[in-house]
């Protein structure tokens, strides 16, 4: 017999769900195990993503890990998750704050004299930023979903890569092809103007460690969101309890 849930089937979209951030643990419990149970993609929307959002993007990605007996795992997978979140948000802030300052962000010049006080301006007006982004519409999704073993997590924000971001990331994922330790990876990447640049390059070492290979992270675009991707399979045998 199949486990019932306090929902309302006929208001639940055949292949996604859409959370906001709630404080009612026993309801995003229940749309988690329904997700989980249903093969069905989990999303949870936000614009922000502080304390709050976080210790509940905790909550929803210790289930799933539960789910696959990964219990343990929570705090490395959660390490890149918060990381991927935290670009996401970024990189509307710095939208928003390259129109305030009258600046092209896909101008090469203009970038390069925007990025050069983006993230001492916005530290100390992290809240203004916030509501300036749910202004505009900008928002940060985050998708869960588990099928076939493989525990796929999406992060997604609705400004799509500039091509100097692009050439950014893309120089991360060669440098920890060619480095294996972050002290190397570090020295190697030289421009650190939005901070020393260590995320994705932590992450992609993280995931290497824990034995998910080289293709557990996605960083791509689709010309109307950034999404980056983590891809993580159950059964592999390097990361058992």
């Amino acid at each position: 017999m199949k486990k019932k849930y306090n929902l309302i089937a006929k208001d639940l979209p055949r292949d996604k769900i859409v959370k906001k951030i709630s404080s009612n643990t026993d309801m995003s419990r229940n749309l988690v195990e329904y997700a989980i149970s249903e093969s069905k993609t989990l999303t949870v929307k936000t614009v922000s993503y502080l304390s709050r959002e976080r210790d509940y993007i905790d909550r929803v990605l210790k289930q799933y890990l539960d789910e696959i007996e990964k219990p343990f795992l929570v705090n490395q997978v959660a390490y890149c998750l918060h990381e991927l979140a935290g670009n996401a948000n970024r990189a509307n802030a710095k939208r928003v704050y390259f129109k305030e300052q009258g600046l092209d962000i896909h101008c090469p010049g203009d970038y390069t004299t925007g990025i050069s006080t983006f993230r001492q301006d916005t530290f100390s007006q992290i809240e203004r930023f916030h509501t300036k982004q749910k202004a505009a519409g900008l928002y940060i999704k985050i998708d869960f979903q588990l099928k076939d073993e493989t525990l796929r997590i999406r992060v997604r924000n609705n400004t799509p890569l500039t091509e100097e971001e692009k050439t950014r990331i893309h120089k991360k994922f060669e440098t920890m092809k060619n480095y294996s330790s972050i002290p190397e990876a570090y020295e190697a990447l030289e421009d650190y103007s939005e901070g020393a640049g260590l995320g994705l390059v932590m992450i992609l070492q993280l995931l290497n460690n824990l034995g998910f290979g080289d293709d557990a992270l996605n960083v791509d675009t689709n010309g109307k969101e950034t999404i980056a991707t983590l891809f993580l399979k159950a059964g592999n045998e390097l990361y058992k309890d």
